[in-house]
């Protein structure tokens, strides 16, 4: 497995495109996007086949909200790393924090100041195939998998 491969992919399906090991952590969910628009067309230079603008439109904003919540409830990006496989992308995003992210309800929503925010996470959890979250010493690692078509 290459060192900057998503470490819990098995051996025989190894991702065709990565970040490389030098990649800086994002600083916004606009740098990140760009990252994963990188290794997603890497992706396609390898296989022949894009991403559907659909998929590309849902694996972007789980990306935002990922990066999103890492830097305004989660002490800020400790992670990320990205890999392509033929049919699927998973995107993991460690932070400082060691407490999970929630879903509210909606009174919960309506009661934050100004009713924004909450929104995030269930659209996480409404568009990826599959999610895991490790809790480390110093924070926590999310690893989100999402269907390229």
């Amino acid at each position: 497995m290459s060192p900057d491969a998503p470490s819990d992919w098995p051996r025989e399906s190894e991702p065709l495109a990565t970040l490389p090991a030098a990649a800086p952590l994002p600083a916004t969910a606009s740098e990140a996007r760009g990252q994963v628009v990188a290794v997603l067309q890497a992706r396609a230079d390898h296989c022949g086949t894009a991403v559907g603008e659909r998929a590309l439109a849902d694996i972007l904003l789980v990306v935002s909200e990922l990066l999103t919540n890492a830097l305004r409830h989660g002490g800020g990006v400790t992670r990320f790393e990205v890999g392509a496989r033929a049919e699927e992308i998973r995107v993991t995003v460690g932070d400082r924090s060691t407490d999970l992210p929630r879903r509210r309800t909606v009174d919960q929503q309506r009661a934050r100041a100004g009713g924004e925010g909450g929104y995030g996470w269930p659209l996480v959890h409404e568009l990826a195939t599959g999610i895991t979250i490790t809790l480390e010493r110093d924070g926590k690692l999310i690893t989100v998998t999402l269907p390229l078509r």
